[in-house]
């Protein structure tokens, strides 16, 4: 999955002219969701769609940034 090398990024501004998008890169232009979307895309044939969440969390500078966080269910039986 070369998801990133693929993209190229690009504000929403400058793609859509709206400020928030969230859309699949298939033009090969987004920003951080529209990454995230095309991750879980990826995966969803490997993991079950309830294991993959896109997660917005907030950056030192302070901006918003979309990332992919998938769940692993499996556990360490020897730490307890």
């Amino acid at each position: 999955m070369r998801i990133n090398l693929r993209i190229t990024y690009m504000q929403d501004i400058d793609q859509w002219s709206e400020w928030e998008v969230w859309s699949y890169a298939d033009n090969n232009f987004g920003d951080c969701e529209d990454y995230a979307l095309e991750k879980r895309r990826a995966l969803i044939k490997h993991i079950h769609p309830s294991n993959l969440l896109i997660t917005v969390v907030r950056i030192p500078e302070g901006e918003l940034h979309a990332v992919l966080t998938v769940i692993n269910t499996a556990q360490n039986k020897t730490a307890r």
